[in-house]
């Protein structure tokens, strides 16, 4: 734990709840190399197509932008094309030392992807697994819907406002605020303006640290300058 450091606010909760793609990792040349080839095979608009990806299912994407389409059929395909092929997926910058200063009972992580896709290039960033670990198949509504926080939240015995959510996307944080969970929103995928409704926005997570607190079963998060 970081004991003397230059931070300029410092966020109290006890669980703090990673979104995965985007903010611990970053997969985002192979996603769209992945969906720029399916979009194009199905001569859809590229640049429309991935536009519409970050922070939803990838079942909830394809009925968006080509409902005529058997979407559990195509999403499948593209969960697990994306599942065999890590290739280019890193650890975003300071994912691995955040990580590092936290119990496992202190984080869990909330994604729009398979379990078996989320695990995957949690390998492949050679970041470690966390014990609670709630994905796209694990809900009936995907972000934005509040759903997913929730159930990490219940499940890590946490009430919603003890939390913290980390997030890059819209609908990951329009879906922790609709959980009455504040977000902080890291600028990796999208400009700080598409993201103002955070409750603080950093360019990385490289600005956050834990720092010594008094109290049991509390996470004190420094932002530093």
């Amino acid at each position: 734990m970081t004991k003397k450091k230059d931070y300029s606010k410092v966020l109290i909760c006890r669980i703090l709840l990673f979104d995965l793609d985007g903010v611990l990792v970053d997969s985002i040349a192979n996603v769209e190399r992945h969906w720029s080839e399916w979009a194009r095979r199905h001569q859809l608009d590229v640049q429309q197509v991935l536009s519409s990806i970050h922070g939803r299912r990838t079942i909830d994407t394809i009925r968006l932008v080509a409902p005529k389409l058997q979407a559990d059929n195509e999403a499948r395909y593209l969960d697990d094309i994306q599942t065999l092929d890590t290739n280019g997926v890193v650890a975003t910058a300071g994912a691995a030392e955040l990580l590092a200063q936290l119990a496992p009972e202190q984080w869990a992580i909330v994604t729009s992807g398979p379990a078996t896709l989320a695990r995957a290039r949690l390998r492949a960033a050679k970041l470690p697994l966390p014990r609670l670990l709630i994905s796209g198949n694990d809900v009936k509504q995907g972000k934005p819907d509040p759903e997913g926080y929730l159930k990490a939240a219940e499940l890590m015995r946490a009430e919603p406002e003890e939390c913290l959510v980390i997030e890059d996307s819209l609908p990951g944080i329009e879906a922790a605020h609709s959980a009455h969970i504040p977000a902080i929103a890291v600028g990796t995928t999208h400009p700080r303006a598409e993201l103002k409704s955070a409750e603080l926005w950093i360019p990385s997570l490289k600005l956050l640290s834990i720092i010594d607190t008094e109290e049991e079963n509390e996470i004190a998060l420094a932002v530093s300058e």
